[in-house]
């Protein structure tokens, strides 16, 4: 099988749509997405073209890895946005030939880290990513259903934000948000917030989009807790 592997550029992101929504059919948790999603999570998770890859064989991209980028801790990170192979062309080694070509890049521009995300069950794509030289940091839980409606006392007084006020909200973190939810990735996305006041002090928030039902953070004050807060955030 005769392969090309080259840097991404705008003028291959409708051949990129089809690929990731080809890649992802199968996916453990399928899902597609449509040009202006897509274009939203460039835009959102500073994926950076130039710094992304795709592998093409026959002038065909068969097999992509997408990369953003952000100074973190006067540290040049790179995440990984997403990679995907397209089910025919699986079995080839292709997310090792990706890296292959990336790395001599990344160690050129000075990149000290790079994340990713994995679903724990997604073994293989483990399996590829720890052979490639990563190691598990930490566990994230994911959470999708229906919010019941719930009768709580009203503790605090809910009312919308116009602006995100990051130091503050800071305070109220016992960990830090995934790179798609982090406050760079909020602060393009602008999504809705609404925040928790007792005695006109902000004791909590909550970033979400009703679009797509997407929670991207949600936090209230360490001696505010267990008082129903989040709840009414949630309602």
């Amino acid at each position: 099988m005769s392969m090309k592997i080259r840097q991404l550029t705008q003028s291959d992101i409708p051949e990129l749509l089809q690929t990731i929504n080809g890649a992802f059919k199968d996916y453990i948790v399928p899902f597609q997405l449509d040009i202006e999603q897509l274009r939203q999570k460039i835009r959102t998770e500073d994926i950076q073209l130039a710094w992304s890859v795709a592998v093409f064989t026959e002038n065909k991209l068969v097999a992509f890895m997408m990369h953003g980028l952000r100074e973190i801790d006067y540290q040049l990170v790179v995440y990984n946005g997403g990679t995907g192979v397209l089910p025919e062309f699986r079995g080839h080694g292709l997310v090792g030939k990706m890296y292959h070509y990336l790395i001599p890049f990344f160690n050129e521009n000075k990149v000290r880290r790079i994340v990713l995300e994995a679903i724990e069950s997604n073994e293989a794509a483990i399996r590829a990513y720890m052979k490639n030289g990563f190691s598990i940091n930490r566990q994230l839980l994911c959470f999708n259903g229906t919010i019941q409606p719930v009768t709580v006392s009203n503790v605090a007084r809910i009312q919308p934000l116009s602006n995100f006020s990051w130091q503050e909200f800071q305070s109220f973190w016992d960990i830090l948000p995934s790179w798609q939810s982090a406050a760079q990735s909020m602060d393009r996305l602008q999504p809705r917030a609404l925040g928790a006041y007792i005695d006109d002090k902000l004791v909590g928030y909550i970033l979400f989009t009703s679009e797509n039902n997407r929670l991207y953070q949600i936090a209230v004050a360490p001696e505010y807790r267990r008082k129903g807060i989040g709840t009414q955030l949630f309602t």
